[in-house]
């Protein structure tokens, strides 16, 4: 509270006041973190041992903004292994898989397709809520892999008469893992570039001079006969 009593007192109006984002603190076992009781956790140590990106999913999507929260290296763990490997991971892994196996890695049909839950995304990530938008983007990368599920290309492969779909089925994969990679990019950049180099999306194919852009979290990105790279573990999972 002292910063915006002292810019009143320098007078700068309401409306010239910074918007503080103020952070909750994290705790261990409901109990403040200190050195004399020894339950400090060390950053750099936990980046060695998992990575930056596991660190940052972790320390964003499962503390509320402004709230207090319990520190636990398993609930990483768990985090990491559930939504990222699980959940992200293996679609990356199976959509290219099946596009390489069935269509040679070429994509055609872009068909219609809908991005669930934008609009929550975006008003949440102006709040800050990044708990909030990140649980969004996990729910549109599970309706996806439900969709697997429902629609077992591996099936339409066996027919000709299931050709059309098949081709639908996989670009609206494709092109789902395009938009996660935006969505995850201010939290996981390492993980977003990882995507899109998987999905063979460069700069110049896009035509812009950013790679990330939410304006770009629009149906329709891939071309129609673009051809995508083969799947290389993005998330391996963590054991132990």
């Amino acid at each position: 509270i002292y910063w915006p009593i002292m810019l009143h007192a320098l007078g700068f109006p309401d409306e010239q006041m910074p918007m503080l984002l103020v952070h909750g603190w994290w705790n261990i076992a409901g109990a403040k973190m200190s050195k004399s009781l020894g339950n400090v956790v060390d950053p750099d140590a936990l980046i060695g041992k998992y990575g930056s990106e596991a660190l940052r999913y972790y320390l964003m999507s499962d503390i509320v903004t402004g709230k207090d929260a319990d520190f636990s290296e398993q609930r990483l763990i768990e985090r990491y292994n559930s939504v990222l490997a699980n959940n992200v991971g293996n679609l990356l892994n199976r959509t290219l898989n099946m596009a390489h196996r069935y269509r040679v890695g070429k994509l055609s049909g872009r068909g219609a397709g809908t991005i669930p839950h934008i609009s929550a995304y975006r008003t949440e990530m102006e709040q800050s809520a990044l708990h909030a938008a990140f649980e969004r983007v996990n729910d549109f990368v599970v309706s996806c892999n439900q969709n697997i599920e429902v629609k077992q290309p591996w099936t339409l492969a066996k027919n000709d008469s299931g050709a059309e779909e098949l081709d639908s089925v996989l670009y609206q994969l494709t092109e789902s893992l395009r938009i996660i990679a935006i969505l995850i990019s201010p939290v996981l950049p390492k993980a977003a570039h990882g995507i899109f180099d998987q999905l063979n999306w460069k700069m110049e194919l896009s035509g812009k001079e950013e790679r990330f852009r939410l304006e770009d979290v629009k149906w329709g990105g891939l071309p129609d006969g673009h051809v995508v790279g083969k799947p290389v573990p993005l998330f391996p999972r963590i054991e132990g």
